[in-house]
């Protein structure tokens, strides 16, 4: 009786005990939180205000901000809007709950290349004219584009016209991603990807060799990308399934300009009946106007699947495949716009000239990729990993009968040839061996062979073998090693001197992205932390590819590469509150490749070594970076703090017996130093109120043989143009350009602020 006494009485208090601890368990409460941030931005830039803002909008003006989220036991939701107003704004929408999952932006990223830039071109979408009556003047005799001191000293009559304008266009990046859970372990995915880019850019068109045309095109193109794929997952394993739809739609399909230095279509009646000149690409005597076709629609369909299974003895297997359809058919445009070719005059002579093979591209390209990898640890200390990856482009395009064909608008020629496939294999294999046998540590030795063909080049393709060691000290708490050591040997698959010597090239010369070469590379990073507060890093990074001593043959192109970058950091962190840290780098590069100034064989200079010249590239660049933060190191205050350098000496030497034959103006070095320091205050005056502000000074230094000033370039002035401006110069030798160079700038961006949270 006792007994049964007791044990109810236990169960009575278990009971209540649960009951009472069920009660006092909390329920999941409904929250929300945000912060709105206005206030007032003040920018005043001293140079190149375009490449201050370059990828982003600095304008004065209303600074506001705001972000939202909501928590509910059943979803959660946040908004957040950056740069309100402004030409680089971002919004972004996130919702989630058990079933669904939305994810949707709309971004703007605008690319500022110049606001000083000047041109004498009317151009309006797809179109860029110049004044007839100049034009007229200048094929009478006028300077159009300066060909020698003289006339560059009295500049291009189409100075007069030239007008400035803002050299910049931005990309419109809307999206969203939405995934429906229909159960724990199937899933349903949609989404849409668009952007839209509008403005103009810098473009160079030419009309013969000594004249050189640069123009603001103007673009307006849009990206669509739709997709929808099912994906299940289990502790087991995975799979996904999808199907990608991306369309190109390119509203300016063509681009017409006129000829700076021409009015007319040149024709002069020789002994023929034909009137251009043979030799038009090289004399100016070509046509009135230019004709290029731009970047076409076309459209992408892929289907894709990956999957991940788990297998026995520790082991996991997973792969991927996708196939995709590329098409394109956009019309061509003519083989030239000048009368003077395009006629049954110069047709008896050039039959194929007289219409095109076809009238649109009818071009279809197959894709296909793979991956599959297995990963094992079936032996203690042990983990060997292989993976396999395949590439292939499938080019079934139509060929093209292009043998005769006309040269920069002015001369028919034929010397051209008939379209090839352009097909691409590429296979990887990789195996890794891992062990972890010793204390905080792992050894790793890998062998990797990948192999690339093509076609229509001067070799098959080529093949990689790779070998590599690496060691990983990870897990001790006062030091923390990684260092990998890469060595690739590539050889070359069926070479030909013949095609190398029809394109018109030295027997002796190789393209460097498929020549032999041998490869090494090394890197070490390591960290040191004596106490929690201190910690101490640095990382080494060296690498050298050597081109002419994999092939013995090989004399003219890139010979060798070497490169070489280390840092050296620390950081201190005395609390939570405080935190302060700097780095120093150092990175180098240098190249050397050779060629030779000579005329084709039989020319007695082609086989001359004393015509040879070569070219040695260095740089240096030195960065250093610096931050401390102070969050409520004092009463309601943060402080941010940020400084950041870098700067670049960058040489072009110039060596050889035809350098010296020739007395080349040796190219000055190209040098730039760019800094950035920032400083970012908030006072907090309540739990909710707040006010704060932002300051940014930013400077860039160049010297750049590419800007072209007034008086000749910064850093290789004419003296007998005049003095020295900082004015950007649109006519040069042998050109007529926009202005659009690496500039110096100093900038400054305050902001002052006040926000609230809720």
């Amino acid at each position: 009786m006792r007994n049964r006494l007791m044990i109810g009485t236990a169960a009575l208090v278990l009971a209540s005990a649960h009951f009472a601890g069920a009660q006092e368990t909390p329920q999941p409460e409904t929250t929300s939180s945000g912060t709105i941030d206005v206030g007032g931005r003040f920018t005043s830039t001293d140079g190149d205000e375009a490449r201050y803002e370059r990828y982003r909008d600095l304008r004065d003006g209303v600074n506001a901000n705001f972000f939202y989220e909501k928590a509910t036991p059943n979803w959660t939701f946040d908004f957040a809007a950056k740069n309100i107003g402004y030409r680089d704004g971002h919004y972004e929408l996130n919702f989630n709950s058990k079933r669904w999952k939305l994810n949707a932006f709309f971004d703007q990223t605008p690319l500022n290349y110049g606001y000083y830039t000047r041109t004498p071109y009317n151009c309006t979408a797809g179109d860029c004219a110049l004044d007839t009556n100049l034009r007229t003047q200048v094929e009478n005799g006028a300077v159009g584009v300066p060909q020698n001191v003289d006339s560059l000293a009295g500049g291009s009559i189409y100075n007069s016209i030239a007008n400035p304008f803002d050299l910049q266009s931005r990309r419109d990046t809307i999206g969203a991603e939405l995934r429906f859970s229909a159960t724990n372990n199937l899933d349903f995915i949609f989404e849409v990807n668009s952007y839209k880019r509008t403005g103009n850019m810098p473009w160079g068109a030419s009309f013969s060799f000594p004249v050189g045309v640069e123009v603001p095109l103007e673009i307006d193109n849009r990206e669509t990308k739709l997709a929808a794929a099912v994906e299940w997952a289990s502790h087991q394993g995975m799979f996904h399934v999808g199907y990608e739809h991306a369309k190109f739609d390119q509203n300016i399909p063509t681009f017409r300009w006129d000829n700076p230095v021409r009015a007319t279509d040149y024709c002069v009646y020789g002994s023929s009946d034909t009137c251009y000149d043979s030799r038009g690409y090289i004399n100016l005597n070509g046509p009135a106007y230019g004709l290029l076709a731009s970047p076409p629609s076309n459209s992408l369909d892929t289907v894709n699947w990956m999957g991940m299974v788990k297998l026995p003895g520790r082991t996991t297997a997973n792969g991927s495949f996708s196939i995709g359809t590329n098409h394109q058919d956009a019309a061509l445009i003519p083989w030239t716009t000048n009368s003077s070719i395009n006629n049954a005059a110069v047709w008896a002579q050039f039959p194929e000239l007289a219409g095109l093979p076809r009238d649109s591209a009818q071009m279809r390209v197959n894709y296909a990729t793979g991956n599959a990898t297995v990963r094992s640890r079936a032996i203690k200390n042990l983990t060997l990993t292989g993976r396999y990856r395949f590439y292939s482009r499938n080019d079934f395009t139509r060929e093209f009968h292009a043998v005769e064909y006309v040269r920069f608008d002015a001369v028919p020629e034929e010397t051209g040839g008939i379209t090839e496939p352009f097909n691409i294999n590429r296979n990887v294999l990789d195996v890794n061996a891992a062990f972890t046998g010793l204390p905080h540590s792992t050894i790793r030795v890998g062998y990797g062979y990948q192999q690339l063909e093509h076609g229509v080049r001067t070799t098959q393709g080529w093949q990689d073998k790779t070998a590599r060691v690496s060691y990983d000290l990870v897990g001790n708490q006062f030091v923390t090693l990684r260092a990998k050591y890469e060595h690739t040997n590539r050889d070359t698959i069926n070479l030909s001197l013949e095609a190398i010597e029809e394109s018109g090239s030295q027997e002796a010369l190789r393209f460097y992205d498929e020549a032999a070469r041998t490869r090494n590379r090394g890197t070490i990073m390591l960290d040191l932390m004596p106490v929690s507060t201190l910690g101490v890093n640095f990382s080494l990074s060296t690498g050298k590819d050597d081109y002419a001593g994999a092939d013995s043959h090989q004399e003219f192109g890139l010979l060798d590469n070497k490169n070489t970058s280390w840092t050296l950091g620390a950081y201190f962190t005395p609390s939570e509150r405080v935190s302060v840290g700097a780095d120093y780098g150092r990175e180098t590069y240098n190249s050397t490749q050779e060629s030779r100034n000579a005329n084709p064989s039989p020319d007695p200079s082609w086989t001359d070594p004393s015509r040879n010249w070569g070219l040695t590239n260095d740089e240096t660049v030195n960065f250093f970076s610096l931050y401390a933060d102070f969050i409520r190191a004092l009463t309601n205050l943060d402080i941010r703090i940020g400084y950041d350098y870098s700067d670049s000496d960058q040489a072009f030497l110039h060596s050889g017996p035809r350098i010296a034959d020739i007395n080349f103006v040796a190219l000055p070095n190209v040098t730039n130093k760019w800094q950035q320091a920032t400083i970012d205050v908030r006072y907090h005056l309540s739990e909710r109120f707040g006010i704060g502000a932002f300051y940014m000074y930013e400077k860039f230094d160049v010297e750049d043989y590419t800007a072209i000033n007034t008086a000749g370039p910064q850093t290789l002035p004419r003296s007998e143009l005049g003095p020295q401006t900082d004015t950007a110069r649109i006519d040069w030798l042998g050109g007529l350009f926009t202005g659009y160079a690496p500039r110096p700038y100093k900038g400054q961006t305050g902001i002052v602020r006040v926000f609230y949270e809720f």
